[in-house]
């Protein structure tokens, strides 16, 4: 079961880093603003937030699975 979880955390994490990279940023990077804050801080905020609300939801969704199993 856990060699599934790690599985799961390798993937979402790769996916993550790859949006974290120059060309993905690069997009983001413009002189525009939503609400006075500047569109690449709002892009990596979201992500970020995206990213530790992923791996929270996977790693409680293993611990329901394995608490059913005993």
């Amino acid at each position: 079961m856990e060699t599934r979880k790690d599985q799961k955390l390798l993937i979402i994490s790769c996916l993550f880093l790859v949006l974290f990279t120059f060309p993905v940023l690069s997009i983001f990077n413009s002189k525009s603003s939503v609400g006075g804050i500047p569109v690449l801080y709002l892009y990596i905020f979201f992500i970020w937030i995206l990213f530790i609300v992923t791996i929270f939801r996977v790693i409680k969704k293993e611990r329901k699975e394995i608490k059913k199993d005993e």
